[in-house]
């Protein structure tokens, strides 16, 4: 009998980044391939030394044999190392999967071609962070979008990112298309609720929380300039209005003891929760009450949680966010006939919107769903069913292996990994 597909799933990050949306999105990519019958092994760098090269996660190998890049001068090393791995252990899968057309996507796309594998690539990120913007950086990065041309397939999850591959000389032919699927977690309940808190409450005292206290969420990158300031600057103002309100802001970065020592000053400290990263991103959704998403950042994995989770959502508007919510309507790829726009638009009305990015305009939004939880809360149940109805996350899986099963379909009949076991 024909044995499963042995895949190698290539990507920057993996776990134990739990403040890392793509890290999160990589995960559960993997574990749903994997979960779907086919092998599946990570490919991915070392953070730290003392990471060990080898280890297992959730029944997944994952190897780390090359230490990750920390600047461009480093981009040289890691990529040689990466190839040399490549070169000694590609052959034993069927095709590689990589998770960005950046860096990697030379290293695993030119061995794959040496090889004979089919190659994979994944147009990743949204807005200004993704591959396309950022392919206008360098001429590495340049670099990077033409080599990612002699790939197998590219996989666009969304119209934006397939319009800007066809933009970019892209072979319209070697793009698929894959929507963005959403997670089926179990929705949140009042008593998932209790024993969620519960929980973390018993991992971090920052996170221990009364049943009537209001959880608002945010995770984002904490850097100066980002997203999450908007909520750091409209604190103030949600905590006089709401005295009980709790704030918990999710992740790390540069600005993490700036963002800490503003809100500070601002005397808001009691009500603000700041503990890191989280390898758990659903649990924190099960005790939250509402989740801010203040940028592009998140969009792959922790807004579909949250969705998933049924939790009211406040959203800056921007196109990324639209595309994945509504279903792009800027794209000009397909026709839309009358009962997509619809669809479109009622989906749109499911969510609060923030036209501005501005503090002022982050507490209205916020205003508006915490005075009037009931219609929040119905409003999203209403779009978690909508969304995992049109676009379940076991649709973009078996895309992912309908793509990848034709692939290695198409290699010639005497290539090893193509052989059958009795």
């Amino acid at each position: 009998m024909k044995r499963s597909l042995r895949i190698l799933l290539i990507g920057r990050r993996f776990w134990p980044h739990g403040s890392s949306d793509s890290a999160c999105f990589l995960t559960e990519l993997a574990c749903a391939i994997r979960r779907s019958g086919m092998h599946i092994e990570v490919l991915t760098p070392r953070y730290a030394s003392s990471w060990p090269e080898e280890l297992v996660v959730r029944e997944i190998p994952v190897h780390r044999p090359a230490a990750a890049p920390r600047s461009d001068w480093s981009i040289g090393r890691y990529l040689k190392h990466l190839t040399s791995w490549l070169q000694q252990h590609a052959q034993s899968f069927d095709a590689l999967l990589v998770d960005a057309i950046r860096e990697e996507a030379i290293a695993v796309t030119e061995v794959g071609k040496q090889l004979g594998i089919p190659v994979v690539l994944r147009c990743s990120g949204w807005g200004d962070a993704s591959d396309p913007n950022w392919w206008k950086t360098s001429r590495t990065a340049k670099r990077c979008c033409n080599v990612a041309k002699n790939a197998d397939a590219i996989v666009a999850d969304g119209g934006i990112n397939q319009r800007d591959l066809i933009a970019e000389g892209f072979a319209p032919e070697r793009i698929q298309r894959i929507n963005k699927g959403f997670p089926n977690f179990p929705a949140r309940t009042a008593l998932s609720r209790q024993l969620a808190r519960e929980a973390l409450g018993k991992v971090n005292s920052d996170l221990i929380t009364h049943e009537q206290t209001p959880v608002l969420l945010c995770t984002s990158p904490m850097t100066r300039g980002g997203g999450i300031n908007l909520l750091v600057n409209a604190a103030p103002h949600l905590i006089n209005r709401y005295r009980d309100l709790r704030l918990w802001f999710i992740g790390d970065g540069p600005y993490r003891d700036w963002i800490y020592e503003t809100l500070r000053g601002h005397g808001v400290r009691a009500s603000i929760a700041m503990p890191g990263s989280f390898s758990d991103f659903a649990e924190l959704c099960q005790a939250a009450d509402l989740f801010f998403q203040p940028d592009d950042d998140g969009l792959d994995y922790f807004l579909p949680t949250a969705i998933s989770a049924e939790l009211p959502l406040v959203c800056l508007r921007t196109p990324s966010t639209e595309s994945l919510l509504c279903g792009a309507p800027s794209s000009q790829l397909a026709i839309k006939t009358d009962r997509d726009n619809d669809s479109a638009a009622e989906t749109a009305d499911l969510v609060q919107w923030i036209d501005a990015s501005t503090a002022k305009q982050t507490r209205l939004g916020v205003t508006r769903v915490l005075d009037d939880m009931e219609q929040a809360r119905h409003r999203a149940a209403e779009l978690r069913r909508s969304l995992l109805r049109s676009r379940p996350q076991i649709d973009s899986v078996q895309g992912y292996m309908n793509l990848l099963e034709k692939l290695v379909q198409q290699r010639p009949p005497n290539s090893p990994s193509t052989e059958t076991v009795s």
